[in-house]
């Protein structure tokens, strides 16, 4: 692996700045209307809106200043809240965070050409690691990538692609030594999607977000498709997939906070035998297990976050599972309890707390459910 890029934490000040304009921007532009719309369009998000993301800098929060970037993990987390509390479709976690961590922690000359392009909003990445045998283990890998002549061929098969049908290229990883499940011999390269032999479906998951399937039939690359060392690649992925799941679990908080925003906003509003139904005691102590619930997935974020900065994988690697095992039985729990005090009008799709909660749904399996991190964990 080449020399990590570095980033760097705002100061608290500029954070808030920045956490502020953000949420000006959502009030202003990407209300829940703006966000069906999107959903509606071809790829299922707005390019207008990913261009103004661009402009903004915002693709760039959490990836080094040398590839146009600006802060580190604890910027990116709160970044990530308040995109969550929009339930935003545009593909920011797979290609700036998973994607663009990923080529951090690579560093080297091509990486960095990259995330200049990426945090410029010129180009969207995916990462093509799981594949259905191996469920949440992206290590269980049998596409190969051979070695040949002055290139590399690449077979297989990757699953739920996150991003994969928005994106313009792919990091593939495939085995180009070892065994299934071996962590070494395993090697990351970037496909175009338009490379002959390729392959993609997209498949849209029921909160909005986009993934595909692809399929690699004899695909081949340049040698300048090799990112870091050959069979080197599995440390910078499992980094990259720990951050992605920090940032994920910023999102479901944001999603959480936008629940207890909605119930609060309903339940206040709404009577009963001519008082709000808010007047209610026991109504009253629901919506403080909500507020506590998502406190304490906040601060468990929060935590995780700062365990990304340092050098000690397994702190790591415990601080992350300790957190997604929390915030996805904790977001599932928020969102069902918000549907449940809408009533009938929270399980529409037309309106907002039934998307909140298709959100949090979809969070708590992505990058592994609760089990799978407890597991981990022990």
């Amino acid at each position: 692996m080449g020399n990590p890029l570095i980033t760097s934490n705002l100061l608290e000040d500029d954070r808030e700045q920045l956490v502020e304009s953000v949420r000006r921007f959502i009030e202003r532009d990407y209300g829940f209307d703006a966000r069906q719309r999107a959903l509606a369009m071809a790829g299922g998000s707005s390019p207008e809106t990913w261009r103004q993301f661009a402009e903004l800098g915002w693709l760039g929060i959490g990836l080094p200043e040398d590839g146009g970037g600006l802060g580190g993990p604890m910027d990116q987390c709160a970044l990530a809240e308040v995109l969550g509390s929009a339930g935003v479709v545009e593909p920011w976690l797979s290609s700036c965070v998973l994607a663009g961590s990923l080529l951090t922690k690579l560093g080297g000359p091509q990486a960095l050409a990259l995330l200049g392009r990426l945090s410029a909003g010129e180009q969207r990445l995916a990462l093509a690691a799981w594949e259905r045998q191996g469920r949440y283990d992206a290590f269980d890998v049998i596409t190969t990538a051979r070695a040949d002549g002055d290139g590399w061929i690449l077979d297989g098969r990757k699953t739920l692609v996150l991003g994969g049908a928005q994106a313009d290229g792919l990091l593939v990883l495939a085995r180009s030594s070892g065994a299934a499940r071996d962590t070494a011999g395993l090697s990351l390269l970037l496909v175009p999607v338009d490379a002959p032999g390729l392959s993609r479906h997209g498949l849209p998951t029921y909160d909005g977000r986009q993934t595909a399937e692809i399929l690699l039939t004899s695909v081949r690359v340049g040698a300048d498709a090799l990112l870091g060392e050959v069979g080197q690649a599995w440390p910078a992925v499992q980094a990259a997939i720990d951050q992605a799941s920090v940032m994920l679990c910023a999102e479901s908080v944001g999603a959480m906070s936008r629940c207890l925003t909605l119930t609060r906003e309903y339940l206040q509003t709404r009577k009963q035998f001519g008082k709000a139904i808010t007047d209610n005691q026991v109504i009253r102590h629901r919506l403080v297990d909500l507020l506590v619930a998502t406190e304490q997935s906040r601060a468990i974020t929060e935590a995780a976050a700062i365990a990304l900065d340092g050098h000690d994988a397994a702190r790591r690697q415990r601080a992350v599972s300790l957190a997604k095992a929390f915030v996805s039985s904790a977001g599932r729990r928020v969102g069902e309890d918000a549907v449940q005090l809408h009533g009938a009008i929270g399980m529409t799709d037309d309106y907002e707390v039934g998307q909140c909660y298709k959100r949090l749904a979809a969070a708590a399996n992505l990058f592994g459910d609760a089990e799978w991190h407890l597991s981990r964990l022990g």
